[in-house]
This record gives structure tokens, sequence and C-alpha cells, in this order.
């Protein structure tokens, strides 16, 4: 239709509607271009809107799981901190059962998980450059790549209990005791009536806290503890940072 009127327009030497017919026609794609841009842009807005959402869900759990795996790790270390004043006395003040208790405190492995899940779709679909606060996109590969040393420093615990503190506590300590789990399931068997508890020998623990080697013992896990919360505590202070920014983005 278009070629027909531009070949009428050539024969009849019709310049004017010529140039006119061509102004129509780049008016139309210029139109139908930016009418294309407009709507990926507005896709592109839309999928920030659903990656920052749902970035501000996984890191207000982020913030609480890591409120509550510093809390254990207080709790860990005040245990110590007990076990070693009881150590001082003559007589520990405490029954052998609440000094069991104290050293299972010890043996806490916790351990902080993060949610990535939102994180590894962003970057593993290549769609990070498409959030506009760079300094949000900083934020996040900078609490990432924290998470990634936090994990070792977690793995490093883990090893120093099954290759230090369980071949310990198996030969000085009454292990189903004083083992956090082993207790867990103690109070399990007590609660349902089990007649299957685990044999405690009062000797054992008494015995083991008048040595040094139980005091270096449990002086580590309060390192290690001590180490963690350090490294969580950082993290918490990014998680606070990129929920700012998230709220900063979102408004």
């Amino acid at each position: 239709m278009l070629l027909q009127r531009l070949k009428k327009h050539l024969r009849q030497e019709n310049w004017f509607a010529i140039v006119l017919e061509l102004v129509i026609v780049i008016a139309g794609l210029f139109l139908a271009f930016q009418l294309d841009r407009w709507y990926e842009e507005q896709r592109l807005k839309a999928d920030q809107i659903v990656q920052m959402t749902s970035l501000v869900e996984d890191f207000a759990e982020n913030e609480a799981r890591l409120n509550q795996i510093i809390a254990r790790a207080d709790q860990k270390m005040k245990a110590v901190v007990a076990l070693r004043d009881e150590m001082r006395k003559d007589q520990p003040s405490l029954s052998v059962t609440q000094l069991n208790q104290l050293v299972a405190k010890t043996t806490d492995l916790a351990t902080f998980q993060a949610v990535d899940i939102t994180y590894l779709n962003i970057v593993g679909g290549g769609e990070a450059v498409e959030l506009s606060n760079a300094e949000l996109k900083k934020a996040l590969a900078d609490f990432y790549a924290f998470y990634e040393l936090t994990k070792q420093i977690q793995n490093t615990q883990e090893l120093q209990f099954v290759m230090l503190w369980q071949p310990y506590a198996l030969n000085n300590l009454d292990y189903a005791a004083s083992n956090r789990t082993a207790g867990q399931l103690r109070q399990k068997y007590m609660n349902d009536g089990s007649t299957l508890l685990p044999y405690i020998d009062p000797e054992l623990i008494l015995t083991a806290m008048k040595t040094k080697k139980f005091e270096n013992m449990i002086v580590l896990q309060w390192e290690t503890a001590e180490d963690l919360v350090n490294n969580w505590s950082d993290l918490l202070e990014k998680t606070k940072h990129i929920r700012a920014l998230l709220n900063e983005s979102i408004e």
C-alpha cells in the first residue's frame, strides 16, 4: 500500500507527498520503538520491585536468625564462665546435674545459615545490574562474601568439636549427660517415662573439673564462641545496613 503510493507520487514528481509519507513512516517507527522501550522499562521496574520485596523478607529473616544465634552463643560463653567459677571453689555449689547441664551448653554448635535464594537468583540470572542502587549491590556482594568466611569459621568449630571435644568427653566425662544432644534425649526419656536413661557417674564431672585439661577444653569452647559472635555481629551490622538501603530504594 505504502509502496504503491510512493510509486504514484514519484511518477507525479510530488516530492512533498513523498517526504510526508516518509515522515509518517519514520514517526510511526519512532513511536513504536519508544512504546516498546517504555514497556521494557515498566517490566524492569516491576521485576525490581519483586526483587526488592524478596530481599526485604530475606534480610528480615537473616537479622532474626543472627540475633537468635548470637543469643545462643552468649549462653554458651556464660556457661563456660560459670564452670570456671565452680572450679575455683573447694566444693562446687551446683549439683552434678547442673554441672553437666553447663557442660552441655558449652558444646552447643550454633551455626548461622543465611537466606540467599533471592540473591542467588539475581546473580545467577545476570540481573544484578538491574538493581539501580549501586551501594546496595556492593553491600549485598560484601555480605555474601563475608558469609562464606563465616561458614569456614563455623566448620572449624565443628571440626574442633569432633577432633578435640568428643574424644575428651568420651574418655573423661559422662558423655550422655554432658553432650547437648544426648542431654536433650535424656530429658525426652524423663518426660515420657522411659527407662532408657543415661547413667550419670557423679565422680566423672567432679574429677574432670579438678584438671587443667578440662579448663583448657572449655576455654577453647569460649574462644571459638567469641570468634563466631564477633563474626556474626559484623554480619548483623551488614544486615541492618542492607535493610536500610532496601527501605530507601523501595521508598
